[in-house]
């Protein structure tokens, strides 16, 4: 499946959304900090975050913006989830893969 390109800037259309969460449930199991026993669907939120944060700010290095997203996490994450000592894993890679999207097969 071709993902369109994401322009820089612009969030998500609903379709990529479901693209992006696709890959990620898919790709989950595989990543080095996967335990077992945990469920994708704690971290989707983690992956959402990271991709959109990557549209929202394709100039910028994720160093730039990591202390503005471990903020936002923590005031919007509710009581059921991830710390973000857990979710900056999935949210970052998320961000580096949203460099890539669109130009390959998601």
């Amino acid at each position: 499946m071709n993902v369109t390109y994401q322009i820089p800037g612009r969030a998500p259309e609903e379709n990529e959304r479901d693209a992006v969460s696709r890959y990620w449930r898919d790709q989950f199991p595989e990543e080095p900090y996967y335990a077992e026993g945990e469920h994708y669907e704690d971290y989707e939120p983690a992956y959402l975050a990271g991709h959109e944060a990557r549209v929202r700010n394709f100039e910028q290095a994720y160093e730039q913006v990591e202390a503005e997203l471990r903020q936002r996490w923590e005031a919007d994450k509710g009581s059921d989830s991830l710390a973000w000592s857990k979710a900056r894993h999935a949210v970052r890679r998320a961000w580096e893969r949203a460099g890539h999207w669109g130009r390959e097969t998601g």
